[in-house]
């Protein structure tokens, strides 16, 4: 059993806490290698899962998982040269925000 390490860190060397990590991760257990196991399922249960599946699609339709984020503030953004916008509104991907803060604690 490892010593237990003291209330103040600093009362430890470097050397004390790299032999005290050896000898706890020596005692450990090794990683499991591999997937983990997913608990079996019968049959029945999966075809249930399918069909309430189906039938939310059926009755919602097809579910758009991309999250967008919309902020909505008002007046005039900071001075042009800290904040540079540009906007492609054939493409919105594209579009970019280039902010300089360094530009602002300058001003």
């Amino acid at each position: 059993m490892p010593a237990t390490p003291p209330e103040d860190p600093d009362a430890w060397s470097e050397e004390e806490w790299l032999a005290w990590l050896a000898d706890v991760d020596a005692e450990t257990d090794p990683e499991p290698q591999g997937h983990p196991a997913r608990p079996a399922r019968s049959a029945g249960v999966e075809l249930m899962g399918a069909a309430m599946l189906g039938m939310h699609r059926a009755i919602y339709g097809e579910q758009d998982d991309e999250i967008v984020m919309v902020e909505e503030t008002g007046g005039d953004p900071p001075g042009p040269d800290e904040l540079e916008v540009d906007l492609d509104p054939e493409d919105p991907d594209a579009s970019t925000v280039t902010v300089r803060p360094w530009l602002r604690d300058q001003a």
